[in-house]
């Protein structure tokens, strides 16, 4: 029968010094746990409920902050930087007001509570412009004329919220909005509001 030789390197050392502190430090964190709680809920059960429920909600707002500012590094990162087509990349209404002129061309029922907007994006720089994020709440809304919002109806995924917009080009675009209950008078768009023309029937 062969010997079976293992050889044991610098490497799977190192790699074993590293899980076998892991698993101890899993060991001391749950020790250390135990020891400062039990005496906490022997002397007083509503401690150990509070001080568990300001650590989880301590977590949870420290991932929400974590999630915000990688958000917005990746806004300010796609606005200051290149994009590979060169393109200027819009995300606000300081932004759409400088590069791109909006307006609706029709506004359409399709459905009870339901219309259908033709919008007109024109770009007359000399650069590619792209509108972004407008997946986001309330980038892309219809108020009626009571200014009730109404929301699109298919819900934009990243891939279909960038619209590029050629150098001297204009394109159209088609959103249906649904949970219109009042005549719709304006489409908000990064916060800017242009006039909706009166509704046609289908």
């Amino acid at each position: 029968m062969n010997n079976l030789r293992l050889t044991v390197t610098p490497r799977s050392r190192f790699g074993l010094f590293c899980l076998v502190t892991k698993y101890n430090m899993k060991k001391y964190i749950l020790i250390l746990v135990a020891v400062i709680s039990f005496p906490v809920l022997a002397e007083d059960p509503s401690l150990l409920k509070d001080g568990v429920k300001g650590m989880v909600s301590g977590v949870i707002a420290a991932g929400k902050d974590t999630f915000s500012g990688i958000k917005e590094g990746v806004d300010n990162g796609r606005q200051s930087g290149s994009s590979i087509d060169g393109a200027i990349i819009i995300m606000d209404k300081a932004g759409l007001d400088k590069y791109v002129k909006v307006s609706v061309l029709t506004t359409k029922k399709v459905a009870d509570e339901e219309y259908q907007l033709t919008i007109a994006l024109r770009n007359d720089t000399d650069t590619p412009v792209r509108l972004t994020n407008l997946n986001e709440n309330n980038a892309l809304v219809l108020l009626d004329k009571d200014n009730f919002v109404a929301t699109l109806k298919t819900v934009m995924t990243p891939d279909t919220s960038d619209i590029t917009i050629q150098q001297h080009a204009a394109i159209k675009v088609r959103y249906i909005f649904t949970g219109v209950e009042n005549i719709p008078a304006s489409l908000r768009i990064y916060g800017k509001d242009v006039a909706v023309p009166a509704p046609v029937s289908e």
